[in-house]
């Protein structure tokens, strides 16, 4: 059953509310009244909504999750036909553009979920798209060209979260734009790569 409109505004204001006090304040230490009183309800208000902050942020982790679960699903691209080129500029366009985006347009929320001092579900969840998308790619094998599956996905997920929560955290961040350019000019070559043709343009 769809929600009353004053429920949704009331969820609204607690919801922001809480992003408000996360900025100045570690999770543990918030309370219910400072919630209520910033989102201007009762506690009687945020109780009929959740049974605690932290269901609070569940559904508030979830509901991002859901958003990117509906656009980044390689299993819905067709690779039959795509060269190894064409493929990197597909899943950087389709898949990481669509990501960095919404992350974007929610920058306040997860500069404040991705730097709470224990690791926040959506970061989890989002290592686990990472990683059934990239199993799908692999099969059934059990190693990437003599790589064990499972190191393959632990540098992969590993270096890519790294770098989304580095862009997230940076006051002078890049655009959407070259920030997927980097993420697919590494991806594409290879960060030994990279340094080597560093190497050999310092020594001409």
């Amino acid at each position: 059953m769809a929600e009353d409109r004053r429920v949704r505004k009331s969820k609204r204001a607690i919801k922001q509310a809480f992003i408000q006090l996360l900025k100045e304040n570690n999770l543990d230490r918030i309370t219910i009244q400072q919630i209520s009183d910033l989102a201007d309800v009762n506690r009687g208000t945020f109780y009929l909504n959740y049974e605690d902050k932290y269901a609070l942020l569940d559904e508030m982790e979830n509901e991002q999750i859901e958003k990117i679960k509906g656009f980044v699903d390689i299993r819905k691209m067709d690779l039959s036909t795509k060269t190894s080129d064409r493929f990197i500029e597909d899943f950087a366009n389709k898949v990481i553009k669509n990501v960095i985006t919404h992350i974007e347009h929610n920058i306040e929320f997860y500069q404040v979920i991705l730097n709470l001092e224990r690791k926040s579900q959506i970061e989890e969840q989002l290592a686990d798209i990472v990683r059934s998308n990239i199993k799908h790619l692999i099969g059934n094998k059990d190693n990437v060209f003599g790589i064990p599956e499972n190191y393959y996905l632990s540098y992969v997920i590993g270096s890519m979260m790294s770098m989304i929560k580095y862009w997230v955290s940076d006051e002078n961040r890049v655009s959407v734009e070259e920030l997927v350019n980097y993420v697919s000019t590494i991806a594409s070559t290879g960060p030994l790569s990279i340094m080597k043709r560093m190497i050999d343009e310092n020594i001409k």
